[in-house]
């Protein structure tokens, strides 16, 4: 089977989120359904959520290019698509001073903000929501509110209320089918809204809320897209696309992580892999919810036995097996091998929260993690040893919770790396 690797406006625009989802996945699914160097329209990504970027950089002294500074903390992750048809890329994030901001891609010039009453930690979602030819911004706020954007200029299209705040990042598709664009987000429920006018379709209430961001694909061979996410109950489930339950895995310990979804072993069935505190790393059968391995903590402190890090997936060693790399509250970083056996391990001064991203960042034909760390570091890795090849001291120091985004932003053919800080700024690296 072929799976289809999508250009920048046709992943975006594509009305069908069948396509949009179960495109990536369907039983001979690997990484190669991940985003190229084009746009990195939602969380992670693509609808798998494996973070890998085809390209290359050049990133061996990493430079500043450009700096956009925000009035609070940059803990969502960027998102980046051509969101007013001019022919170059924005760059679209939150801040906890309550706004959501669009920036110039080249030159990180403030193109418009929208306000909204409280926090925004999650990262956006760009894509065609109501069918209009145009892109839209649907993100989520503490102020317990879902908003869809006009991306050209930030102006509200609708506003969806839930009743918690809202720190899961959406996604956007066709999932059940009808034809009509769907965004799905966690909160106090999981939410399935219509994307012309944010009524709400359908939700599905786990007993505890949504702080993970949701995955989608067609995990179980049946030919429809199901949705993947974690819980603060100690479960993940698996949906279908019209809100009915596929199954649930009890993971022990709250999964805040966000899942991706790959056939890690070839065996044609698709696995879903996410961290959950105080157990470990998890990879569980799309088809049935059984667990496939666990990667265990080690840590017996309870600060460091959470995992906020979702991982990232990709043949990072070139021996044909696909590999994870995650990082976790024990201070760690850890490259997994297909089988659930720990390949490496690197150890940071400081919690790993920030979601590691993989490509070829310096050029030199081997694929490099790059990942933020609570010592205001970013960090690039041998993602095939584990070995750091530089660390980065991002300005005015600070946490760096936000998920590296791998782009090319600005046309040149060459890889950067866009990331937010806890020193109030949106950083592009070259």
């Amino acid at each position: 089977m072929i799976v289809k690797k999508w250009t920048r406006r046709g992943f975006l625009k594509a009305v069908g989120g069948t396509v949009l989802a179960s495109g990536y996945l369907n039983q001979a699914a690997t990484v190669e359904a991940n985003v190229s160097a084009g746009e990195w329209p939602i969380f992670r990504g693509d609808a798998a959520h494996c973070a890998f970027v085809e390209g290359q950089g050049n990133l061996a002294s990493p430079r500043i290019k450009w700096t956009f500074g925000t009035r609070n903390l940059v803990e969502s992750s960027p998102v980046v698509a051509d969101i007013n048809n001019d022919g170059r890329l924005e760059v679209v994030v939150g801040s906890h001073d309550h706004n959501v901001y669009a920036v110039n891609g080249q030159t990180g010039a403030e193109l418009w903000r929208f306000t909204t009453d409280d926090w925004v930690f999650a990262s956006p979602a760009i894509g065609d929501i109501d069918g209009d030819g145009n892109l839209e911004v649907v993100v989520g706020s503490h102020d317990e509110n879902v908003y869809a954007l006009d991306a050209r200029n930030g102006q509200l299209k609708w506003m969806a209320e839930t009743r918690t705040r809202v720190m899961s990042s959406p996604l956007i598709g066709d999932f059940d089918g009808d034809g009509q664009v769907e965004v799905v987000i966690g909160s106090d429920k999981f939410y399935s809204f219509n994307g012309r006018n944010g009524s709400t379709k359908w939700t599905f209430q786990p007993d505890f809320p949504v702080t993970s961001s949701p995955a989608a694909g067609d995990i179980n061979g049946d030919g429809r897209p199901e949705i993947v996410f974690g819980s603060l109950d100690n479960h993940v489930y698996a949906l279908q696309g019209n809100g009915s339950l596929v199954w649930a895995f009890n993971a022990f310990g709250e999964v805040e992580s966000s899942p991706a979804l790959a056939d890690l072993d070839g065996d044609g069935t698709v696995e879903v892999v996410f961290g959950a505190a105080r157990r470990g790393v998890y990879a569980v059968n799309g088809s049935n919810g059984q667990q496939k391995w666990l990667m265990p903590i080690t840590s017996t402190e309870r600060d460091e036995q959470r995992i906020h890090s979702s991982p990232a997936i990709a043949d990072v060693n070139g021996d044909g097996q696909l590999e994870v790399i995650i990082g976790t509250n024990e201070k760690r970083v850890y490259g997994i091998r297909a089988n659930g056996q720990k390949m490496w391990q690197f150890d940071a001064p400081r919690f790993v929260e920030s979601s590691p991203a993989l490509a070829d960042l310096d050029g030199d034909g081997n694929i490099e993690v790059i990942v933020g760390a609570h010592d205001g570091r970013i960090y690039l890795l041998n993602a095939a040893t584990g070995q750091q090849k530089w660390n980065f001291q991002v300005p005015a120091g600070g946490v760096v919770f936000s998920s590296p985004t791998v782009i090319d932003i600005d046309g040149d053919g060459v890889l950067e790396a866009i990331i937010g800080t806890n020193a109030s700024q949106l950083l592009a690296l070259g």
